[in-house]
């Protein structure tokens, strides 16, 4: 019956163990990114715009566009 017991107990255990270390690398893997410029997002006539941050434009797949826009979309950002 003990035996039962503590295979129960581990059992309720274990997932919790298990996610507090996949949220403790999910907290260390942002810090250590290396980005202190989240970036924001600026409406503009084409859309949505994400000034600054740490996108990397060679990144973008081809056939899509590029998450940051084009250098005159993020211009006119900036001027408001």
């Amino acid at each position: 019956m003990e035996t039962r017991r503590r295979a129960a107990r581990i059992g309720l255990v274990a997932p919790l163990v298990a996610a507090a270390a996949l949220a403790g690398a999910a907290v260390f893997t942002v810090q250590a990114a290396g980005c202190d410029d989240p970036g924001t997002l600026v409406s503009t006539q084409h859309g949505p715009v994400l000034v600054g941050g740490c996108t990397v434009p060679s990144l973008v797949t081809p056939g899509h566009t590029a998450p940051h826009g084009s250098a005159e979309d993020q211009a006119a950002a900036r001027r408001g």
